[in-house]
This record gives structure tokens, C-alpha cells and sequence, in this order.
């Protein structure tokens, strides 16, 4: 299927690994021009070459930390020194490191607003605008399941990605009328590096068990029977983008083989 979207102008966030990785990938194969940004050089690079093995457009990429104010100006100035406007714009970060309500300090707090909260809200800031002069914008963001369903030791992304959720659903209804439309995706249990660390921090708090009984014990939650893989959350967040989806705005896809137990 022809998505509609060649030629057009994106900005992946965090997409030198894992979910953003696979989005970037999906638009590339689109035709979609691509500007990456993540925070370690190293596996950036390493992605972009990735990415541009088959985009049929230009890839760029920078280092920044999206967790600053400082770092989401440079962002914003070097996306618009390259592309000029943004077209498509993916939300996507690190989620806030794992703690428990009554272990969580104000400054962890603090340090999960800005970086889950605050990227969102300034980037928006910097390009919806665009978006709505050329009557056309396509913006993801990528959450979490705990945006419906509190999850055990995040208590952060427990308190935030609702939040975020929310304010994004404000935002479609205003701009909804400028063909602009935004999603959020809640991945589930996919193999990515965030998976893995998850599992480390709990081996860690539960040394009595071992990779293999923990990940057999949790795919038995999985209605699906398995884990997902990047590829399987990049094609449906790239059919988001696509003119085909001009009618699907200020919800969330949940991308988690069955895994939420809420109805909405």
C-alpha cells in the first residue's frame, strides 16, 4: 500500500535503537525524509546507516538530550536548518527509570516531567505551527501501557504517561480541523533494550530467578503467546502517518499482542 507520504519531512525522537529505530525504518521505506536524534553517538550513527539503507531519501541525525530545555532548543534549531518544517513529528524517549511511589524523591519526579512531559510540549510548541499553516500534520507519541493500567515499580511512567495521554487528546481536538492528526501507541512487552533493562532491574531485586523463568512467566500474560518484535510497532505508527489515516486522530493503539486487560 502507497502510504501517500513520499517526500515528506519528519523528526524521529530517540530513534538510534529499538521502537524509534523501527518508526524511522518504516517511514524510510515510505520515501519519508528523516532527521534522527538520540543521545549516544555511537548507536546513532550505527542507526542512521540502518535507516538509509532503505530510505530513498536524505537521512541526518545529531546528539542531543531531550531530557533539557537547552538540548530540545538545539534540536529544534538543526531540524529547522535541515528540513525547514516538519511534517510528521514522533514523540518518543526513555522512559523514567524504576522506582516505587514512597521510594520516588521530588527530584525523580521533577527529572520524569522533563524528559516524558516537557520534550513533548516544547517540540509541539516549535512545530505544530508549521503544521497548521500547510493545513497538514501527522504527530505519534510513543507511550506506554501504563497510560491505562498502573504498572508494578513505575511509578513515574505510572504518574506521567497519563498525563501526556491527556494532553495530547486537548491538542488533536484544537488542531483536528487543520488536517492534523495525533495518536499515541502503547507498545506492550517488545524485544528492545528497554525490555531488557526492565528485566535487569528486577534479576537484580529478585536474584532467586533467572532471564529464561521471568520471560516465560510474562509471555504467559501475552494473549499473543510472545513477545513482540520493533518491526511490529513501526508498520501500524507508519500507517498513522500516511494519508490514509487522515480520520484516526486523539487515540491510542495499543501495539501489545493482547496484553491490556481495561476496555479503553
Amino acid at each position: 500500500m502507497d502510504l501517500g507520504i513520499q517526500g515528506k519531512r519528519a523528526l524521529v525522537c530517540a530513534s538510534s535503537k529499538g521502537l524509534g529505530k523501527a518508526i524511522a525504518k518504516a517511514l524510510a521505506k515510505e520515501g519519508v525524509r528523516l532527521f534522527l536524534c538520540a543521545r549516544d553517538a555511537k548507536t546513532l550513527i550505527e542507526a542512521a546507516d540502518e535507516v538509509g539503507s532503505v530510505a530513498t531519501e536524505p537521512v541526518t541525525s545529531m546528539t542531543c538530550d531531550l531530557s533539557t530545555e537547552e538540548g530540545r532548543e538545539l534540536l529544534i534549531s538543526q531540524v529547522r536548518g535541515t528540513l525547514g518544517e516538519v511534517d510528521i513529528l514522533v514523540h518518543n524517549v526513555g522512559g523514567p527509570k524504576p522506582s516505587k511511589v514512597e521510594t520516588t524523591t521530588l527530584q525523580d519526579w521533577q527529572t520524569g516531567f522533563d524528559q516524558v512531559f516537557q520534550s513533548v510540549a516544547q517540540l509541539n510548541e516549535a512545530f505544530v505551527p508549521d503544521m497548521k499553516k500547510n493545513r497538514w500534520g501527522r504527530i505519534l507519541c510513543v507511550t506506554s501501557l501504563s497510560a491505562f493500567e498502573p504498572i508494578n515499580d513505575l511509578a513515574v511512567s505510572n504518574g506521567l504517561r497519563p498525563a501526556i495521554t491527556a494532553m495530547l487528546k486537548t491538542l488533536s481536538d484544537e488542531v483536528a480541523g487543520y488536517n492534523i492528526t495525533i495518536n499515541c501507541l502503547a507498545p506492550g512487552m517488545i524485544l528492545t533494550d528497554r525490555t531488557e533493562e526492565r528485566l535487569r532491574d528486577y534479576l537484580a531485586r529478585n536474584p532467586q530467578s533467572n532471564r529464561e523463568e521471568w520471560l516465560a512467566q510474562y509471555v504467559k500474560s501475552i494473549p499473543a503467546g510472545r513477545l513482540g518484535d520493533p518491526d511490529e510497532f513501526g508498520a501500524p505508527a507508519a500507517f498513522l502517518c500516511s494519508q490514509q489515516a487522515s480520520y484516526i486522530t486523539g487515540g491510542t493503539l495499543c501495539i501489545d499482542g493482547g496484553k491490556r486487560r481495561s476496555y479503553h
